[in-house]
C-alpha cells in the first residue's frame, strides 16, 4: 500500500489513526504535531503566568527521545529567536550513563547549544551505584533515583537562569505515567503533571512536545535522520514498576488503537475541570518547592547525605 498523500512507498502505518505515509510525509506530520504541541504548551504557560520565554532548557539524556526533542525545539526557537540550553544529569551509571552523554554533547555541539551537566556526586556526594550499596531501597532503584533526578533538574534549571525546560517524554511513556495515576486514584498527581500550565515559585515548568507522538514514531523519526543516539539501556530498568504498566498499556493498544492518546484525552478532561495549583509551598529545611507544609520528599530521604 502506497502512502495515501503522495502514493510514494509508505514508512509507516498508524494503526491509531489509519494514515500510511512516505518518509516525507511522515517527516512533515511528526514536526507539525511536535512543533504545535509545544508553541501551544508555552502559549499556555505564558497567558497563565504573564511572562516571556527567551531561555529554554533542555533535559538530554543522549536518547533518542530528547534528541528528537533538540531538534524540534531548534526549529521553535529559530522561529521565536528563543535561546536554548542542553541540561544533562549524570547518575554515574557505570558502563551506561558516561557513553549517553557522549551523544548528548556530540547533539549540543551539531545545533551549536551549550550543555550544563550535574551529577549525583555533587547532589549528595555519592554516584547512585554508591547509594544502592550503601542504602539498598526496599523497592525499585527507579524511586531513589527519579527523587535525585527531579531535583537535580530543577536546580540545573533555576541556576541556568531558564524560563522553561523541554523534556522529551513520548506518548507512551506520557500514557503510562497517565494510567500509574489513575491505579492509584491520585486525580491531585494527574492534575499536577507535566506540561505545567503556570510558573510556580521555585520550580521551573516542564513542556512535553513530543508527548502525542508514539515512542516507534520518534525511533523511526530519529533513524530516518540519521541522528546520532544512545541506545543503551539503564542496567537498573528491569526493575521498574513501570514496565508492568508498559506492557499491559500496549497489550490495550494492540487490541484497541487509540488507547494512548485516549489515556492522554482523559487526562486533559481531567485538567479542565481542576482549578490551576495554587502557590507550592516551600520546604521548611532546603527551601525547594514541597508538595506539603512538612520537608519535600528529598530532604526526607536524603538529609543525611547533604547535611
Amino acid at each position: 500500500m502506497a502512502c495515501k498523500k503522495c502514493s510514494i512507498d509508505p514508512v509507516i502505518s498508524r494503526r491509531y489513526s489509519g494514515e500510511v505515509l512516505c518518509e516525507r510525509c511522515f517527516f512533515k506530520s511528526f514536526e507539525k504535531n511536535a512543533i504545535k504541541e509545544l508553541r501551544s504548551q508555552i502559549n499556555v504557560l505564558i497567558k497563565n503566568s504573564d511572562i516571556q520565554i527567551k531561555r529554554i532548557g533542555i533535559g538530554l539524556s543522549g536518547g533518542k527521545d530528547s534528541t528528537v526533542a533538540l531538534k524540534i525545539l531548534d526549529y521553535y526557537s529559530k522561529e521565536r529567536d528563543i535561546e536554548i540550553v542542553g541540561l544533562s544529569v549524570d547518575e554515574g551509571i557505570e558502563d551506561y550513563r558516561s557513553d549517553s552523554l557522549e551523544c548528548a554533547r556530540k547533539s549540543c555541539e551539531s545545533f551549536n547549544v551549550p550543555l550544563r551537566i550535574f551529577s549525583y556526586k555533587e547532589l549528595i556526594g555519592m554516584t547512585l551505584g554508591e547509594l544502592l550499596i550503601s542504602n539498598p531501597p526496599d523497592a525499585s532503584p527507579c524511586s531513589p533515583c527519579g527523587i535525585l533526578r527531579r531535583r537535580s533538574l530543577n536546580q540545573m534549571a533555576k541556576n541556568a537562569d531558564v524560563d522553561c525546560m523541554v523534556l522529551g517524554h513520548n506518548l507512551d511513556d506520557f500514557s503510562q505515567t497517565v494510567l500509574m495515576n489513575h491505579s492509584r486514584g491520585d486525580i491531585s498527581r494527574l492534575s499536577r503533571m507535566a506540561p505545567h500550565r503556570s510558573v510556580q515559585k521555585g520550580f521551573i515548568p516542564r513542556l512535553l512536545p513530543l508527548r502525542r507522538l508514539p515512542e516507534q514514531e520518534v525511533y523511526l523519526y530519529a533513524l530516518l535522520n540519521n541522528m546520532d543516539f544512545h541506545e543503551g539501556t539503564c542496567p537498573y530498568a528491569g526493575k521498574a514498576q513501570r514496565n508492568l504498566f508498559r506492557k499491559l498499556l500496549m497489550d490495550l493498544e494492540q487490541k484497541q488503537p487509540g488507547t494512548r492518546h485516549s489515556l492522554l484525552s482523559g487526562m486533559e478532561k481531567i485538567r479542565e475541570n481542576v482549578e490551576l495549583p495554587s502557590e507550592i509551598s516551600s520546604c521548611p529545611s532546603c527551601g525547594e518547592p514541597s508538595g506539603g507544609s512538612g520537608p519535600c520528599v528529598f530532604c526526607r530521604e536524603f538529609s543525611s547525605f547533604v547535611a
